[in-house]
């Protein structure tokens, strides 16, 4: 997302991500990506509860997270396999929500350059 962050901004949007990590693993992981953008912590996933996407994580999900040495109860602080569903929503300046993409398949995301043709459509 980097990459099309500029054109975003000429936009006159901002990109958020909201995750339920504690803020220094998401500190950490801001600093190795080099992200430019706020990643907010969601403990508990209290806000993806609210939004209806929030999942616990199936077993072989979480198999795969320890075969990768990741502990998400430690992770997100909070004891629980969960996470929220993987989401894009854009929301215009007067707190519309003009789309929402979500696929409880972590490898189906959105293409960056279909969030600008989104954005494009609503600015």
């Amino acid at each position: 997302m980097n990459a099309v962050l500029p054109t975003i901004r000429a936009l006159g949007a901002e990109l958020v991500v909201i995750c339920p990590q504690l803020p220094a693993f998401l500190a950490e992981l801001k600093e190795k990506q080099e992200l430019d953008f706020p990643l907010l912590h969601d403990f508990g996933n209290a806000y993806a509860a609210r939004l209806g996407i929030a999942m616990t994580v199936p077993d072989d999900l979480a198999a795969i997270y320890a075969g990768f040495r990741i502990d998400l109860p430690k992770v997100n602080g909070d004891g629980a396999w969960k996470l929220p569903v993987p989401s894009r929503w854009l929301v215009d300046r007067a707190g519309l929500v003009r789309d929402v993409f979500d696929d409880p398949d972590y490898t189906v995301r959105p293409e960056p350059e279909v969030t600008v043709e989104k954005l494009r459509a609503i600015a």
